[in-house]
């Protein structure tokens, strides 16, 4: 019991000494504090804004019809020797994941961006709709790169400023662009959407048509009545996805909420850079002074 209380009382002048060496050192503390304060205010300045365009997405009525007409029939699609989807995976989650690759990416969206609006911007001005590049990576005035990003690099950066996801209870589909151009960044959400719709129409057109010249030729030599009508049904089914692929614009995805140019930034947090700056020079304040005190101690 009395080893207890020594113990609390130890803990009490510890606690005192500690406060004491704080107050004593308080200028100091006082003064790296400030400077870190001042220092992530600055910083925080010299970041540029970042914008944020979105939309909302609804895979499209014609792919729930087609996938429950496919999926019904793919087990009278194998007796005439023909493969079909079997509706497990949705046209809009393929759509998603060919968002995210590569492949599309080369094919649809490098070739249509300025790259330098992509590796080598710097700011963007709201007065004139100038955009300012670095110029140690690319010369705006002579239009040369000091070393011109590959495809790969400028892909890894697209996918950073680019976010999508699919509520799984909804179907929705939320799009977005990060970019320091808000006008750039509405443009390439709108990029995205109407080569996704392309894709996936020329996709489906080309694999209805290969299926439909298949199942012409293969009810040409079939005999057997039951056989025929499979056929038959199929050429229907297929005939309809190259229908609805043919006529309809928002193939895959309709837009909800279409992007617009945003007015207000989505970043950077400049408040919370600045509070967080101002902590970790508290902090480290703190560790200075006690670190000193300690020193000077061990040396008596």
């Amino acid at each position: 019991m009395n080893e207890e209380i020594r113990n609390n009382i130890d803990d009490e002048i510890d606690l005192r000494e500690l406060l004491h060496i704080i107050w004593d050192k308080k200028l100091l503390i006082g003064a790296i504090t400030s400077i870190a304060a001042i220092l992530s205010v600055i910083y925080s300045l010299y970041l540029p804004n970042v914008y944020t365009s979105s939309t909302l997405l609804a895979p499209t009525a014609q792919e729930d019809s087609i996938s429950s007409s496919l999926g019904g029939l793919s087990g009278l699609a194998g007796l005439a020797g023909v493969s079909l989807p079997t509706g497990s995976i949705s046209n809009s989650k393929i759509a998603i994941k060919r968002i995210e690759s590569f492949e599309f990416f080369s094919k649809y969206i490098y070739p249509d961006i300025k790259l330098e609006n992509l590796m080598a911007i710097e700011k963007w001005s709201s007065k004139d709709n100038k955009i300012t590049y670095i110029k140690s990576i690319y010369d705006v005035e002579s239009d040369k790169w000091a070393s011109k990003p590959s495809a790969q690099k400028s892909f890894k950066e697209f996918q950073r400023i680019l976010n999508i996801s699919q509520d799984e209870l909804t179907g929705l589909v939320y799009l977005s662009i990060q970019h320091k151009s808000p006008i750039i960044a509405k443009q390439w959400v709108d990029l995205i959407i109407y080569n996704i719709n392309e894709t996936m129409r020329e996709i489906d057109k080309k694999d209805a048509q290969n299926s439909i010249n298949f199942l012409n030729e293969s009810s040409k030599t079939v005999s057997i009545q039951s056989i025929k009508e499979v056929v038959s049904k199929l050429l229907e089914s297929q005939m309809q996805t190259l229908m609805l692929a043919s006529s309809n614009k928002e193939y895959v995805f309709k837009t909800i909420n279409s992007p617009i140019i945003p007015e207000e930034k989505s970043g950077p947090g400049r408040a919370i850079i600045c509070i967080l700056g101002t902590m970790l020079g508290f902090i480290l304040s703190l560790l200075v002074v006690l670190l000193q005190h300690f020193r000077k101690n061990s040396n008596l």
